[in-house]
Parts: structure tokens; C-alpha cells; sequence
């Protein structure tokens, strides 16, 4: 259809294209990279993207069984799309057992929007694999997660969920001394300060940088709740490894000049594909 044809107005046609071009989320993308002399780039980068690596593990270990620790960050790219943004991360980690060099890459959309302060905050992993594989699938079985794990994020427990307990719904771990003894801190039970360092950078993301927040660790875990739904586990301790969990953590911040206590519900869970694990957080000073 050509501008001679009666049906045709060129001013909408300019306004469609407008719509159409603002509609579709074009990506802007960044990328870096990292030299020997600084691994891990600038400080604005590692608290952030140091949390999606170090989420990338936590997935690969409770799918594989086997345990690394980050060490730094040698690439970054980034998508930025309007409610979203892609992190493609490359890293170096060790295991955890022989100390072993390996290098990991992982997908990570996130929304950790500085502006507008959002209470709540997710990560979805895409991809979590050693470098030089080919297993990648970025689309999220929705499907194939409880609807129990879904919807609005639950509230905080009321302070004595004795019934619950009872009916083996929740399993709790209540000491503080416990929670950061490296005794119990193995490979197994370790994520939980992860997760604890999830929720303060959900509270403090954009009123501080992400220098701010690293230098306010380490945090102080003092209480974990575990909820689940019919995840099979064997043991009430297997709730913390579970696929499918909610958490409801206490803990403070040492470095606070307030002495700040918190309280987070973190929500985990996922959909049985290879690298996929979305965490959503909500988090409040008590």
C-alpha cells in the first residue's frame, strides 16, 4: 500500500512505528573485561555481579552435588531491557574440596532497580555451566514449579510457629552460634549467608552503592526458618537443600551505626531444568 491510496496516513504510520519501536525492549548493551592486574574490575561491579556468580554455584552445586567457591570475575556483558537486565558472567572458582582452578559462566536476569526502590527484588539463573559447554535452555518452566511457590511473597512468621514445626512444614535453625560455626557451615549448609547477603543488598540497593553495602559484611545470621511444600525431603534438615524453599532469616549488621536487625523472607525455587534457579527477597529493619 503506497501514499497515493486513500487508507493510507502517513502521520500514523510515523506514530505505529514509534509504538512498535518502543514496545519492543531493545537491548543496550555493555560489556568488560577484566585483566590479571585487576580481577574482578571496579568495586561497583563485584558486590552486584560477585551475588549472580556466586548464585550460579549455589545452583550448580544442588544440581551436580559439587561445591565451589567464587574467586573473581574475568567477564562481564550486560543486556539492559526495560524492566530487566541480563547479566552474562564469566568467573573463575575453586573447588571447594581439592582447591582446583576452574572457570564457570552463567546467564543471570535480574531486577535490581535502583530508581524507584522496589520492596522486592529477583534473580533468575539461566545458565550456570563450566566454560566450553554447550548445556544452555533460557526459558523458565513455569509450569513445573508448585503453585505453592507462587503469587505475592509471603509474610513473616509469626514469632512462635510451633505448629507448623510440629506438622514438619518448617524446620528451623535457631541458634546464631550455630549458624556461624564453620562446623556446621559445610558445603551442605554453607549457602545460608548467601542467602543473607541477598536479602541486605535488597534493603540497601540505592541508597547505597554496592561498594557501601560489601563493606557492611559480614552479617550476622541469627535465626533460619525453612518452609517447604511437598518437596519429599527425608530428614527436616533436608529442607535446607530442598529445590523448592522459602526462608525466613533474622539477622544483623555488625557494621550498622544502629546496630540494625533485620528480617527477610527469601524464596527459592526451581522448574528441574539444567542452571535455572529464581530467588525473589523481600527485606525490613526490625
Amino acid at each position: 500500500m503506497g501514499d497515493s491510496s486513500p487508507e493510507y496516513d502517513p502521520e500514523y504510520a510515523r506514530m505505529a512505528a514509534e509504538v512498535r519501536a518502543e514496545l519492543k525492549e531493545l537491548a543496550e548493551d555493555e560489556s568488560y573485561f577484566f585483566s590479571d592486574d585487576d580481577p574482578g574490575g571496579p568495586r561497583t561491579l563485584q558486590m552486584s555481579t560477585g551475588l549472580c556468580a556466586r548464585l550460579a554455584l549455589y545452583c550448580y552445586y544442588l544440581q551436580k552435588g559439587t561445591a565451589y567457591d567464587f574467586r573473581y570475575i574475568t567477564q562481564l556483558h550486560e543486556q539492559t531491557h526495560r524492566s530487566f537486565t541480563k547479566s552474562f558472567v564469566t568467573f573463575e572458582a575453586v573447588n571447594a574440596a581439592d582447591r582446583s582452578p576452574i572457570t564457570f559462566e552463567t546467564c543471570v536476569k535480574h531486577i535490581d532497580d535502583q530508581v524507584t526502590f522496589v520492596p522486592n527484588l529477583w534473580w533468575e539463573t539461566q545458565i550456570c555451566r563450566v566454560e566450553g559447554s554447550d548445556e544452555a535452555d533460557y526459558e523458565w518452566n513455569d509450569g513445573a514449579v508448585n503453585d505453592y511457590y507462587k503469587g505475592e511473597m509471603p509474610k513473616w512468621l509469626s514469632d512462635n510457629p510451633s505448629a507448623a514445626l510440629l506438622c514438619g512444614i518448617l524446620f528451623c535453625v535457631t541458634s546464631s552460634s550455630r549458624l556461624n560455626n564453620q562446623s556446621f557451615m559445610t558445603e551442605k549448609n554453607g549457602w545460608l549467608p548467601l542467602l543473607t547477603e541477598f536479602a541486605f543488598f535488597t534493603k540497601w540497593n540505592g541508597p547505597l552503592s554496592p561498594a557501601e553495602i560489601e563493606d557492611c559484611r559480614p552479617l550476622i545470621t541469627q535465626r533460619v526458618v525453612v518452609e517447604t511444600h511437598g518437596e519429599g525431603e527425608k530428614e527436616p534438615s533436608d529442607k535446607l537443600n530442598a529445590a523448592n524453599a522459602i526462608f525466613y532469616i533474622s539477622f544483623e549488621c555488625v557494621e550498622d551505626p544502629t546496630i540494625g536487625h533485620y528480617r527477610a523472607v527469601v524464596r527459592k525455587t526451581m522448574d528441574g531444568k539444567p542452571g535455572h534457579m529464581r530467588l525473589e527477597v523481600t527485606c525490613s529493619k526490625v
